[in-house]
């Protein structure tokens, strides 16, 4: 009897060993398949879970159950992109938002997996942007709150802003700020919950420059950390012909005690297009394209793929390994669902 218990211990354990991995869900383009993938993170077991109406960046609940994407309603139309919701193995896929003029975008649970954080770009009669003191541009772009249950959307903060995502105890939203070409770079942002008190968590752009933009904000698990990406391009007619000329791509870590700012060894021709955490914060997953700097990007299509990397050992792994586009990436943990806690305040405004 006791050795059919072992046995019987050792299968489970096997079991649970293999079907509880971390996992990677990123958009990829192989081929003439253009959907959303998830993968182990050790870059095996590459599936498809949609590709149906030019699905985008996709998001994992915090128990690994549910993913929140973009999608397309009308594929040829570049401002009907809403928020979806399906679960972590492709099935019962159903609509988030309703359509309306403009687009959703950017979406990301809450930490208790109640809720979905996004931006949303709305048409207005005025088609000028209307820019503030602040470099963002305001009146079209607002950062939302859905309630998954009941479907409610809260209008939280009316800015321009690109991927807001949530503290690990729901009290602050790190974003980064619209690019206004010619006028500011961005860079990262931080506020409360509710919306209120935005102002610049990183030190200020030197004079303004437009030409650095700070990207793609990530927390680490215990909050004290922020994952972040820099490029620095330059604007440069050649021939009459406007291009973008990048200069270097910088990848780094802010910790939020000490106030200081750590410069991972990626090489600087790697043009990010996704980046998250990985290993519980002991490493970081990229998505990149190794391109030449100072040369205009133009119309080339990079080949983007997805890489590891170790902070202590500035070791990199290459994950994917194909001519297509890998990008726009989220890792989960193996032990995703687990010890959830979260303080999310509910003063919020409700969406006019």
């Amino acid at each position: 009897m006791r050795q059919l218990i072992v046995s019987f211990l050792c299968f489970m354990l096997l079991f649970f060993t293999n079907f509880a991995s971390a996992k990677i869900v990123f958009k990829s383009i192989r081929g003439d398949v253009k959907g959303i993938f998830v993968m182990d993170d050790d870059g095996s077991n590459v599936r498809l879970l949609t590709d149906k109406l030019k699905p985008g960046t996709a998001s994992w609940a915090p128990d690994g159950k549910q993913l929140v994407f973009e999608r397309w309603i009308n594929p040829v139309d570049s401002k009907s992109l809403h928020l979806f919701l399906m679960n972590a193995d492709g099935t019962n896929i159903r609509q988030l938002t309703e359509p309306h003029d403009g687009s959703d975008k950017h979406p990301s649970f809450s930490p208790d997996g109640k809720s979905i954080l996004f931006t949303r770009f709305e048409t207005t009669n005025n088609s000028k942007s209307v820019l503030s003191k602040t470099p963002w541009e305001v009146g079209k772009y607002s950062i939302c709150v859905m309630d998954i249950e009941i479907g409610k959307i809260k209008k939280i903060a009316v800015l321009g802003a690109n991927n807001p995502v949530w503290s690990p105890n729901g009290r602050q939203i790190a974003f980064s700020n619209r690019h206004v070409v010619g006028k500011s770079g961005s860079n990262i942002w931080i506020m409360e919950a509710d919306g209120q008190n935005p102002r610049e968590l990183i030190p200020p752009l030197p004079n303004g420059q437009s030409n650095i933009n700070r990207m793609y904000p990530k927390w680490s698990s215990d909050g004290k950390r922020i994952l972040y990406v820099q490029s620095e391009n330059k604007f440069a007619k050649i021939k009459g012909v406007g291009h973008f000329v990048p200069h270097a791509y910088r990848y780094f870590i802010y910790d939020l005690d000490k106030k200081q700012t750590q410069q991972l060894k990626i090489p600087k021709n790697w043009k990010y297009a996704g980046i998250d955490w990985m290993d519980n914060g002991k490493s970081v997953v990229i998505s990149a394209a190794k391109i030449k700097l100072g040369k205009p990007l133009g119309r080339t299509k990079h080949r983007y793929n997805i890489y590891k990397y170790h902070i202590a050992t500035g070791q990199i792994t290459r994950l994917t390994k194909h001519s297509g586009q890998d990008y726009s990436l989220d890792w989960i943990s193996d032990h995703a669902g687990e010890n959830v806690f979260v303080v999310v305040p509910d003063k919020m405004n409700d969406e006019k």
